[in-house]
């Protein structure tokens, strides 16, 4: 048998080949694992190239995205099973440990108002970014995740109202749909008005800046090296620090879990712990 070089060709190997893959109830959990990394990496992915170093830039993009630790590790774990059953057939080398987060233990990171301040200025003098400034600014005062800001349509701001919609319009969705409104604070009011100008109802706030999301990924890394931050602080950072100022203001905890549209308190209960 030749040896296998790519992402999708160890994939389909395991699940031809492994039990508990094959059948049973652990195959859909497995493919739904697995295929966060070939969303993520491709599935012409080399195999060889999945290391300790890029596995945790996939762990950090999947926190941006604003998965779980729990999910993370889940799928770290589905990516370990399927290199380590293609190496115990002789069809990769050994391939490395990857390490678990800690579920529930890991502190939250957030940046301060003054340094997304200093974050948008950085965006904007240093790298002439105006739309990475005004993204920063916006994702820190809606708590608006990194997808769903690039999703943001013109329509879906309403300044007679003081309104960001989330989730499309309310007379447009569906109940299945995770659905919100967020009021505009005042340090983003005249930064929307500028950014909208003349887009049409339908136009895309940011999605045509950020036709790649890793774009936005790697220009933010940039900007938070360079306001001496390490590189835990990812872009969903922008997203804890919204709730955490919120806590610290002394909005309500059903109110915040609202604004920021989780499912579960002991989700938005965090914020509390942080403050």
């Amino acid at each position: 048998m030749a040896k296998i070089r790519t992402w999708k060709q160890a994939v389909d190997y395991t699940f031809k080949t492994r039990h508990t893959w094959r059948t049973g109830s652990g195959k859909m959990p497995a493919m739904i694992n697995t295929a966060h990394f070939t969303r993520l990496r491709g599935a012409s992915f080399p195999v060889d190239k999945i290391t300790r170093p890029e596995m945790s830039s996939v762990e950090i993009e999947l926190e941006e995205e604003g998965k779980s630790d729990g999910t993370i590790n889940r799928v770290v774990s589905a990516v370990s099973t399927v290199l380590n059953h293609c190496a115990s057939d002789d069809l990769i080398p050994t391939p490395p440990r990857f390490r678990r987060r800690k579920e529930g233990e890991g502190r939250t990171l957030f940046f301060t108002k003054d340094e997304v301040d200093r974050l948008a200025d950085t965006a904007l003098t240093v790298f002439h970014r105006k739309d990475l400034a005004d993204i920063t600014l916006i994702a820190a005062y809606t708590g608006a995740r990194q997808g769903e800001l690039l999703k943001l349509k013109r329509k879906d701001i309403d300044f007679r109202l003081n309104t960001i919609f989330i989730g499309g319009r309310p007379e447009a969705v569906t109940k299945a749909k995770n659905f919100r409104s967020v009021p505009i604070h005042n340090r983003i009011g005249r930064v929307l008005h500028t950014r909208v100008g003349e887009l049409a109802s339908e136009d895309l706030v940011f999605g045509y800046d950020w036709r790649a999301r890793d774009q936005l990924i790697r220009a933010f890394r940039k900007v938070v090296r360079l306001i001496d931050k390490d590189d835990n602080y990812v872009f969903h950072c922008l997203r804890h620090s919204f709730g955490t100022w919120a806590v610290e203001a002394g909005v309500p905890i059903r109110t915040i879990m609202d604004l920021m549209g989780h499912k579960r308190i002991e989700t938005t209960l965090r914020y509390a712990k942080t403050t």
